[in-house]
């Protein structure tokens, strides 16, 4: 039972462990439950040509696991598809309508749509479920026209013997159907759920600097995008922050292009830890960086010499070098009016000043 459970939330989850293989070896022992039911039933009620039958299916889903391992789920499947639908004809038959053996064909339905449309066995889908789906709808029409040409059944039985073949044929009917509509749901789901993830994965690719983990400009630009738009409509003020590693070719040019690299990693790594949760921070360039903070000048110009100091307070240890590092940081306020464009270049322009005037330091004003 653990294991039918474990099996039913791997389904939902669409953990990659139950694939065809072992879902078509649970659907032929499945079968073969059903089957054996219906042999003790014939055989209980002295029909024992029909139980024979149901012995010999039974067998035969049995033998038909051995293909599995080879992959030809399309012949089993097949296998399955014709055995249900002769088994309900020749029941009909031999015992009449009133046993409802029919709707065993029209239980098959589901299956097809299920097997078609979520397994990769057919190259057109829809036709194959479409076309497949004729043949128990065709079945059953037949036998319903049979049954009113020739009413009365090859082997007369006892009314409550049809009333159990009836509940039973009824009760098999409604678990395949929903069964198979429950798989198909939950198949469906966990593929869109899968693809969902990785679209978010790609997203977050599209979104990401390779080496430092951090938002890149494209990114960036989104949000500065958005929170223009807040301003202008709720008045929420924002400020950008620019800051560049001072010096970094130097550091490049003395201890190689990978300890520059490292040294990026920490620095984007500070910038992440002193950020609140609503603020943004990306690798605008090089070894430029570009931060966008919920808030006024007061607050911008604080988060920038918070960062200052740790990023001046930082060692790099890197490839046996120990390395350290400042930067510089030009700070602007959001003023409705300007553009993104514009305080971006403003903050860019006050990074310069704090180049010239030494570098080290945050530039809020011109």
């Amino acid at each position: 039972m653990s294991n039918l459970k474990h099996y039913i939330d791997g389904i939902k989850n669409g953990e990659g462990f139950f694939d065809e293989a072992f879902k078509l070896h649970l659907f032929l022992n499945a079968l073969c439950v059903i089957k054996a039911i219906y042999a003790i039933l014939f055989f209980t009620f002295d029909l024992r040509y029909l139980g024979m039958l149901s012995v010999v299916m039974a067998v035969t889903f049995q033998l038909l696991r051995l293909l599995v391992q080879k992959g030809a789920y399309k012949v089993i499947i097949h296998v399955v598809y014709i055995e249900v639908w002769c088994f309900a004809v020749v029941n009909e038959v031999v015992l009449g309508r009133e046993g409802s053996f029919s709707m065993l064909a029209i239980a098959s339905i589901p299956a097809i749509f299920y097997f078609a449309l979520t397994w990769g066995i057919y190259k057109k889908k829809e036709m194959a479920s479409f076309l497949l789906s004729l043949s128990p709808i065709l079945i059953f029409t037949t036998l319903y026209v049979y049954n009113l040409i020739q009413p009365k059944p090859v082997i007369p039985v006892k009314t409550y013997v049809i009333i159990v073949f009836a509940a039973y044929n009824l009760a098999v009917t409604f678990m395949v159907m929903i069964g198979f509509l429950m798989l198909l749901h939950w198949d469906m789901s966990s593929k869109t759920t899968s693809l969902t993830s990785k679209n978010e994965a790609l997203n977050q690719e599209a979104n990401r600097d390779a080496l430092t983990g951090l938002f890149n400009r494209r990114y960036m630009n989104q949000e500065l995008d958005e929170k223009m738009r807040l301003l202008q409509e709720e008045g929420r003020i924002f400020g950008v922050i620019i800051c560049d590693i001072d010096n970094f070719k130097k550091v490049n040019d003395t201890f190689g292009h990978e300890s520059g690299d490292d040294v990026l990693v920490n620095v984007a790594r500070v910038l992440m830890s002193s950020l609140r949760d609503n603020d943004v921070v990306c690798r605008w360039g090089g070894e430029e960086f570009l931060i966008a903070i919920d808030g006024n000048r007061k607050v911008t110009v604080d988060v920038a010499e918070r960062i200052r100091g740790m990023i001046e307070d930082m060692v790099v240890i890197s490839h046996g070098y120990t390395i350290k590092i400042t930067m510089t940081f030009g700070v602007t306020e959001s003023t409705p009016g300007l553009s993104v464009d514009k305080l971006v270049e403003i903050a860019d322009t006050r990074l310069y000043k704090g180049k010239q005037n030494g570098k080290n330091q945050v530039v809020s004003e011109l």
